[in-house]
C-alpha cells in the first residue's frame, strides 16, 4: 500500500506552525505496513487543493488530507472536496446533534458558522470527532481512498486512531514494515557508507538501508517489508550482525538507546565515576550527561573553567603551560582533565578547550579549533578537532566527539 499526505494551511507555509501532522501520520501508517511515498503542503486555496488531490491520486492508494475544515471563510477544504468528487454538501443530523451537545456542555452558543460544520459532502462517510467540531470524511473512488481530517493535531490523532485505522485494517490485507536502528558515532556518513558499500550491494530486496546523520552521529535505519513478521525480524537481525562485523567500533547502541548515557553506564559497570572540565562548551557536556535519569550514580560534577584564571586556580593548570602553549592546547586539556578528576574525586573525566566562535580565532588556531582529553588521569586520550560550523554547532560537535572518545576508551581501552 502506498500513501500520500496533503497538509493544508498558509500558517504551515509561513513557518508560523510546525507541520507535526505529517510526521505523526507517517509513523503511524508505517507501523501498520503502509508506506508514505510523499507529503505535500499547500495553501488554503481551492485551486491548490484540487491540484494536490489530482496529483496525489495518480501515485497513491491512500491520500490523507489535514486542515481547512474549520468554521471560518478561509477553510475551503470541504467545498474543494465537493468539486473534486462532483458532489454537494448535505446536512448530517447526527453531526448536528453532536455539535449542539458539544456547545451545550461548554455553556456556549452555537453560531451559524458552527452549524455549517454539520454539512458534509454527500458521497463521504463521516468520521466522528470527539475532541472538536470538525468531523472527518472518508471517500472512496475506484480503488482509491481519500481521508480528510482537521488540522488541529489532537483532533486529527483521535479521528485517525479511533475511526480511520480500524477502517483501513478492515478494508486491506496489509504487509508488515519493521524498522531497526543502529546508532553510530565518531565516523562521518561518507566514511561509514564506504565501509558498508559491499554490505549494501548484497542486501536482499525486502531490506532497505538509510543513513540519518546528525551532529557527530549517524543513525542507520534498516527497514524490512513482508507478509510474515517473524521472517522479517530474522532477516533484519542477520543484517545487523553483518553491519557489526564491519563497523562495531562505531556502534554505541540500537533503537531507543541514549547516546549521552552510554559512557556513563560503562563507567558505572566498573563501579567508578566521571566528571567534566569545560571551557568552550560552557557546561554543555555536563548538561547532556545530567539529562539522563540516574546519572547521579556515576557523574560527580563539572568545572566550567571558562576563564583562564579558573583553569589555573581551580583545576591547577600550570601558568607555564598556559603561557607556553595557550588555553587551547593538548597540554592544557591534559592538565584540566587531571585537575578535574582530583578536585571532583572522579575516576574518569572529559576536558575540552577551544574556540567556538564567532570571534577569537587566529591563523594558527581558527574558529572551530578544539582540543579534547578523555579518560583517567593515568590513562587518557587526546585529540585535536577542527569544526567548520557556527558557535552552536561547534559546541554540539565537541560534546559528541568528547563523549564518544570516552566511550571507546572505557570500552576498548582505546588510546589511539
Amino acid at each position: 500500500m502506498k500513501a500520500a499526505i496533503l497538509t493544508i494551511g498558509d500558517e504551515l507555509l509561513y513557518g508560523q506552525t510546525i507541520n507535526t501532522n505529517a510526521a505523526w501520520l507517517g509513523y503511524e501508517l508505517a507501523a501498520i505496513g503502509i508506506r508514505v511515498m510523499e507529503a505535500l503542503t499547500i495553501s488554503d486555496e481551492e485551486a491548490h487543493i484540487l491540484h494536490g488531490l489530482e496529483y496525489m491520486k495518480q501515485s497513491a492508494d491512500l491520500i490523507f488530507i489535514t486542515g481547512g475544515l474549520g468554521p471560518t471563510k478561509d477553510d475551503v477544504t470541504k467545498t474543494a472536496l465537493c468539486k473534486f468528487f462532483k458532489t454537494t454538501l448535505k446536512p448530517n443530523p447526527v453531526i448536528l446533534e453532536a455539535l449542539e451537545d458539544f456547545f451545550t456542555k461548554r455553556g456556549r452558543p452555537m453560531l451559524e458558522n458552527n452549524r455549517q460544520q454539520a454539512y458534509l459532502p454527500e458521497s463521504c462517510t463521516a468520521l466522528k470527532n470527539t475532541k472538536g467540531t470538525a468531523w472527518g470524511m472518508w471517500f472512496e473512488e475506484g480503488n482509491k481512498v481519500f481521508v480528510s481530517m482537521p488540522g488541529v493535531p489532537y483532533e486529527m490523532k483521535q479521528i485517525m486512531t479511533e475511526e480511520v485505522l480500524p477502517l483501513i485494517r478492515k478494508k486491506y490485507q496489509l504487509a508488515h514494515i519493521i524498522h531497526h536502528h543502529i546508532l553510530t558515532a565518531g565516523i562521518p556518513e561518507s566514511f561509514l557508507s564506504e565501509k558498508l558499500e559491499k554490505f549494501e550491494s548484497e542486501l536482499p530486496p525486502d531490506i532497505r538501508l538509510a543513513y540519518l546523520p546528525s551532529a557527530g552521529k549517524v543513525k542507520l535505519r534498516l527497514t524490512g517489508t513482508g507478509n510474515v513478521r517473524a521472517e522479517i525480524e530474522v532477516n533484519i537481525r542477520e543484517q545487523v550482525e553483518k553491519i557489526k562485523a564491519v563497523a562495531e567500533r562505531y556502534i554505541y547502541g540500537y533503537d531507543a538507546d541514549i547516546f549521552e548515557a552510554v559512557a556513563g553506564k560503562l563507567i558505572l559497570q566498573e563501579g567508578k565515576s566521571m566528571c567534566t572540565a569545560e571551557s568552550c562548551t560552557g557546561g554543555y557536556i555536563a548538561h547532556l550527561i545530567t539529562s539522563v535519569p540516574g546519572s547521579s550514580e556515576y557523574f560527580k560534577g563539572s568545572v566550567v573553567s571558562y576563564a583562564n584564571t579558573i583553569k589555573e586556580q581551580v583545576l591547577g593548570v600550570s601558568a607555564d603551560t598556559m603561557q607556553q602553549f595557550g588555553a587551547v592546547s593538548e597540554q592544557t586539556v591534559v592538565e584540566m582533565l587531571k585537575g578535574a578528576c582530583k578536585v571532583l574525586d572522579a575516576d574518569y573525566g572529559i576536558a575540552v578547550s577551544g574556540i567556538a566562535g564567532p570571534g577569537g580565532g587566529t591563523p594558527e588556531k581558527p574558529v572551530g579549533t578544539v582540543w579534547v582529553a578523555a579518560g583517567a588521569p593515568d590513562f587518557y586520550k587526546t585529540k585535536l578537532l577542527n569544526f567548520p560550523g557556527n558557535r552552536e554547532q561547534n559546541i554540539e560537535w565537541t560534546a559528541v566527539a568528547a563523549l564518544e572518545m570516552l566511550r571507546r576508551l572505557v570500552l576498548y581501552r582505546e588510546k589511539v
